[in-house]
């Protein structure tokens, strides 16, 4: 853990809890894709200088805080300029504003903690400021403004879009905020099978089909289990949060529930808009049904 790899030509990774991209623009400078957390900054800083490297670009696929955490101490050691899409700059202005999102308003103090806390950066480039010889594509649904990376080499890193399969069968309900956006870039990741694909929490492969099937398939299996709860009840989104933690047999703890309950209302709303269920106000409260 925590070595540069040679992929493809100029493209690189160092392995770690996420693996972070590292593409060579000259012999002594480059271009770092994620930061990880805020506890690895000294360890890339360190990587990088033991192959002679210096750090020009920093380009982050989205805010969250195993990807960005080392944002800061990265700049600061090496004056590099930092880029994101132009949703996911704005997350950098604010380290509340992500928790905020999910939560739906002001957050409890039990949600602010390192789960998504990012440390605030107003100064992030945008995506016009991506060297020539990387492209961004975007990468909907994890996050909102979460987007890919390809190299000059064809090297594909692909950020949150895939899980293991061992992560989805503990967990089974990853963070998504667009369900139909999340399907899109699964399809989008599929076609690059037979190339080098780089998933952020996942082993480097060229045969991606089969875990981006998996990934879907567990979507699939959320909705139908949504659908089934509802057409044997009318239920809040709440208490629909609380029916799939009992079947799961999850154990609930206030990031779970932040991070579930927002995931929940994105689902609800995807079945909502494509009217496979509907809604109804009773007693002043929002139900969702299957009838």
């Amino acid at each position: 853990m925590y070595e540069l790899h040679h992929l493809k030509g100029n493209t690189y990774y160092i392995d770690g809890p996420t693996n972070l991209g590292v593409y060579k623009l000259n012999d002594t400078d480059c271009v770092l894709i994620d930061s990880g957390t805020s506890k690895e900054g000294p360890i890339i800083e360190t990587i990088l200088r033991r192959h002679g490297l210096k750090l020009k670009y920093l380009i982050n696929t989205h805010c969250h805080v195993d990807h960005s955490g080392s944002n800061l101490y990265l700049k600061k050691i090496t004056g590099c300029k930092i880029i994101a899409s132009r949703v996911e700059r704005a997350f950098f202005t604010d380290s509340q504003l992500d928790l905020s999102f999910m939560y739906g308003g002001y957050p409890l103090e039990e949600y602010n903690s390192y789960l998504l806390h990012v440390d605030e950066n107003k100064d992030t480039c945008s995506l016009e400021n991506m060297p020539r010889d990387l492209r961004y594509f975007d990468l909907p649904g994890h996050h909102h403004g979460m987007i890919g990376v390809r190299t000059s080499d064809g090297v594909y890193f692909v950020a949150d879009t895939i899980c293991t399969k061992e992560l989805i069968d503990k967990q089974h309900i990853m963070l998504v905020y667009d369900v139909e956006g999340y399907f899109n870039s699964l399809d989008l990741v599929k076609s690059f099978h037979g190339n080098i694909i780089v998933p952020s929490h996942c082993p480097v492969t060229t045969d991606i089909k089969d875990l981006a099937q998996y990934n879907k398939d567990k979507m699939y299996e959320i909705i139908n289990l949504i659908k089934s709860l509802l057409k044997e009840n009318d239920y809040t989104a709440e208490e629909l949060v609380s029916k799939i933690f009992d079947h799961y047999k999850l154990k609930i703890t206030y990031n779970k529930h932040l991070l579930i309950n927002s995931t929940i209302k994105s689902y609800l709303s995807y079945l909502a808009n494509r009217k496979e269920i509907s809604h109804f106000f009773k007693d002043n409260k929002l139900y969702f049904t299957n009838k």
